[in-house]
């Protein structure tokens, strides 16, 4: 299930979404996506999004757990990533096993696109 939190705007106009990711492996897990309409970003639209996820996970994070510096983001470039369209992943941490768990889920689910048995349409450079 995904809630949208926020729909902040870029400089240029864009508009992107904030979501909430609600699924029983990963508590408190955000998306912040760019528009898919629009493609890839600009690089000035690359380093406003990351600076508004940044500042975003900060603020989730002292609002829902108290401690402003408990999160990680994410970002998987256009190659790396499962889906098409840009986004980054904001997940927040309550403690080392918090995180452990994090990467835990991230490295099965990975293995699990390797071999094939997870769905992944992760775009594909032309070589």
């Amino acid at each position: 299930m995904h809630e949208v939190v926020d729909t902040p705007v870029l400089s240029r106009g864009l508009t992107c979404t904030l979501y909430r990711i609600r699924r029983g492996m990963i508590p408190d897990y955000y998306l912040l996506a760019f528009p898919r309409s629009e493609g890839e970003p600009s690089p000035a639209d690359l380093s406003e999004m990351l600076a508004l996820g940044m500042a975003r996970a900060q603020s989730l994070a002292k609002e829902r757990v108290g401690d402003p510096g408990a999160y990680s983001v994410l970002y998987s470039g256009y190659s790396a990533r499962r889906e098409h369209g840009w986004h980054i992943h904001i997940v927040l941490l309550t403690g080392r096993w918090r995180k452990a768990w994090l990467y835990f889920v991230l490295a099965g689910k990975n293995a699990l696109q390797a071999l094939g048995l997870r769905r992944d349409d992760a775009p594909r450079p032309v070589r």
